[in-house]
């Protein structure tokens, strides 16, 4: 593996991440790889280069940014239909997939994993209707507070990390409750109609920078994790939350959790939908496993 290319957003993170970067590159050539770098300038822009990276030419993509950033070159390899390996160096907000392979997040360590580390296989998530289609590496969520990734401010993101997060979900929590969606679901096996406020669709164990929000997810089973809470009082989803800490929370009368390879998911109302922290259009989609799994370079212990 010697031929390497960085897809890096310079506006995920900061200065500090930018220095980091420059000594994974230092590193990388002093040991004789062939790096290049190229930074987006705006949407899409990670997108277009990871499809039109070739595995006949490179040996590995490295992402440097956030869950968005992993989202658009996720994407770019799908519609690409390649076999290019890609890795994780975590400088957003939150990384919520990078968090889950425990990749290494200081550039030494990442140098190290990139000489010695192992390709695994990973499910892709698959969402669509008649207008479009999207990849989700980790999640994707229904609802009013699934909104909060891409509505907080940038600024206060780079200030605050994932409390700003938690601020901003709070914040939409009572209007959430307070108008609940009315989903209509349907898998191979059963159709459920439901009201919620939140519905989660899972391919790791990590959400929104908590672990064990879907306790039984693995990305290499060919299965979708999916979690919906059901209409409740704010007493009733104060102790989901606690619940969740223990991985109890899947068993409360108030949680619907199951597994599938495909759902459909529809409403009479106007619901939006976010894949890995960027808006997705609004119901209704389908939701599946992407008929080809993706190569990611991994620590070997």
């Amino acid at each position: 593996m010697k031929k390497i290319k960085i897809i890096s957003n310079p506006s995920s993170g900061s200065q500090s991440n930018a220095n980091d970067l420059r000594k994974l590159i230092g590193y990388l050539i002093e040991d004789n790889f062939v790096v290049q770098l190229f930074k987006t300038k705006g949407k899409n822009d990670a997108y277009n280069e990871a499809k039109n990276t070739s595995s006949d030419e490179w040996d590995l993509i490295v992402i440097s940014g956030g869950d968005g950033t992993v989202n658009e070159v996720i994407n770019g390899i799908c519609d690409a239909d390649s076999d290019i390996p890609v890795t994780i160096y975590s400088t957003g907000t939150v990384n919520d997939f990078a968090s889950y392979l425990n990749l290494p997040t200081t550039p030494y360590k990442l140098y190290r994993m990139i000489k010695t580390g192992k390709i695994i296989k990973s499910d892709v998530g698959k969402i669509s209707n008649d207008s479009m289609h999207r990849y989700f590496i980790n999640v994707f969520a229904v609802g009013n507070i699934a909104s909060v990734s891409y509505i907080t401010d940038k600024s206060q993101k780079a200030i605050f990390g994932r409390l700003a997060y938690i601020v901003e979900g709070l914040k939409e929590l009572p209007n959430t409750l307070n108008q609940p969606m009315e989903l209509k679901i349907k898998t191979e096996d059963e159709y459920l109609s439901v009201k919620s406020p939140l519905m989660i669709i899972s391919n790791s164990n990590t959400v929104g920078g908590f672990e064990n929000i879907c306790p039984l997810a693995k990305i290499d089973d060919k299965k979708l994790d999916v979690l919906i809470i059901k209409h409740s009082r704010l007493k009733e989803v104060a102790q989901i939350l606690i619940d969740a800490f223990l991985s109890k929370h899947i068993y409360s009368e108030d949680v619907l959790y199951f597994q599938t390879d495909t759902l459909t998911i529809d409403s009479t109302q106007t619901v939006p939908g976010d894949v890995d922290g960027e808006y997705s259009g609004n119901l209704p989609v389908k939701v599946e496993i992407n008929n080809k799994q993706i190569n990611i370079l991994v620590r070997r212990d």
